[in-house]
């Protein structure tokens, strides 16, 4: 016999992930999909630790991982974040596990291509500071050093 129990999923998302399935042409229930995407993470937390949260991880324990093929930088919790575009300064910041821009989490790449409205080497236009650094360095010489 195979029971079931009823998980809340707040509304919202549940409707997008079924305008996704239609779009995608998918004729899955989506129920099955839920306890899919379970599966999946559960499968992947196993070898991804920054996929579980646990209390014993402290503020200072937290931050954001880029990463881009064999090169990444950890930027811990507090991490400044700016980039110059046409003689302004634009900032964002790292908070808890994520990087906040103008309220929003954004990834560095999305970071750039907002601040310039096009598509931008991210590695190459964002400059970071994280809260032991003197001096804000370039992240392209930051993925060389880390």
């Amino acid at each position: 016999m195979n029971t079931q129990i009823s998980v809340p999923v707040p509304t919202n998302t549940f409707l997008e992930l079924v305008d996704f399935l239609k779009q995608g042409g998918d004729s899955r229930d989506p129920v099955h999909i839920v306890a899919d995407a379970i599966d999946y993470w559960m499968q992947n937390a196993s070898w991804k630790p920054e996929l579980l949260a646990t209390k014993s991880v402290s503020a200072d324990a937290r931050g954001y991982t880029w990463r881009y093929n064999d090169n990444s930088i950890f930027m811990p919790n507090g991490t400044d974040i700016r980039m110059a575009y046409k003689g302004q300064l634009y900032y964002a910041k790292v908070v808890s596990d994520e990087i906040i821009y103008k309220g929003e989490a954004v990834s560095p790449s999305r970071f750039a291509n907002l601040v310039t409205s096009s598509s931008r080497n991210a590695w190459r236009d964002i400059w970071i500071k994280r809260p032991d650094d003197k001096e804000w360095i370039l992240a392209d010489d930051c993925r060389k050093t880390d």
